[in-house]
């Protein structure tokens, strides 16, 4: 390795552990502080000083910590959003998407519910997140160049997740169907909706637990849970006919679930699918524009010929 290699990976190691740190100081300040972030700070800062193999693994470890600490900062940057939209897009959905008796397909779903599609959507709509780690990890046992676009387009997908969030702010098909499609109930705790009758049927608190530290109420558009599944299938895609009918399906399946369970519109499904195709595209061109060979000059002889 040369100096210049060296000098890069020390430069790497203390920006994780400036990275680690700094969080650790902000949720401890802001009073948020939670075991998962003790653990996800020092796993951090761990593995960079870690050997070389672990190196390679943060590569892509790297921007999946920042995903989790972007999410996790919600709270501290909602003062920023926008208006918040409620009864416009339920009118808009039940205009583009009609459901049978000139409903929308959420409020359709909402009373026509059975104990089968809510095991069935209820799991796809844990496993959702699992699959991107599980594709990365394979891709990482492999020495396959797709774990990191993979993680880096999941940062890319969720930061333009935030960046909607802020600018449309939009309430889910539960919030309408709870509160009404008037001005927006700020004080409007976040919802497992369809999901709390997984947990009943299993006689579970997963989903009640997990949305309970959700601080964004207002973040149905783009749906996130849509957009991870197409993504994976899009990094899968060249690897042949069953990795695509099997992650299609799943992403077919969360798409379906997200409606399903009122958590999202298909509005919002379609803008998450949108957001996927745009962060795989941004990163694939990244990546390309970074391994594109560099032309070497010529060098000319005296009188300007190039023969040896």
């Amino acid at each position: 390795m040369t100096s210049r290699s060296l000098a890069k990976t020390d430069a790497f190691k203390w920006l994780c552990t400036l990275l680690g740190v700094g969080h650790l100081m902000l949720v401890m300040l802001t009073g948020r502080l939670r075991w998962e972030h003790v653990a996800a700070d020092a796993l951090l800062v761990g593995v960079a000083w870690s050997g070389p193999r672990a190196r390679r693994f943060l590569l892509g470890g790297f921007p999946l910590w920042l995903t989790g600490m972007l999410l996790d900062s919600q709270g501290l940057w909602l003062f920023l959003r926008g208006t918040i939209h409620t009864g416009d897009l339920w009118t808009l959905e039940r205009r583009l998407f009609p459901a049978p008796g000139g409903v929308n397909w959420p409020e359709w779903w909402s009373t026509r519910s059975n104990a089968f599609l809510d095991l069935l959507c209820g799991f796809a709509y844990a496993a959702y997140l699992y699959e991107v780690f599980v594709v990365a990890i394979f891709f990482f046992v492999k020495k396959d160049a797709r774990f990191q676009k993979l993680c880096w387009a999941f940062l890319t997908v969720n930061a333009i997740g935030v960046v909607i969030y802020l600018l449309y702010p939009a309430a889910p098909p539960w919030y309408i169907l709870q509160y009404g499609p008037g001005p927006a109930n700020l004080a409007a705790l976040p919802s497992p909706a369809g999901t709390a009758r997984f947990d009943a049927l299993l006689g579970i608190q997963y989903f009640a637990g997990f949305y309970a530290r959700n601080p964004n109420v207002f973040g149905a558009m783009p749906s996130l849970h849509a957009a991870y599944p197409f993504m994976v299938m899009l990094f899968v895609w060249q690897r042949g006919a069953k990795w695509r009918l099997f992650t299609g399906a799943f992403a077919l399946l969360v798409a379906f679930s997200a409606v399903y369970l009122t958590h999202h519109y298909v509005l919002d499904v379609l803008a998450g699918l949108t957001a996927a195709l745009a962060a795989f595209l941004v990163v694939e061109l990244a990546f390309a524009r970074r391994n594109a060979p560099v032309a070497l000059p010529v060098p000319m002889t005296p009188g300007g010929d190039t023969r040896a």
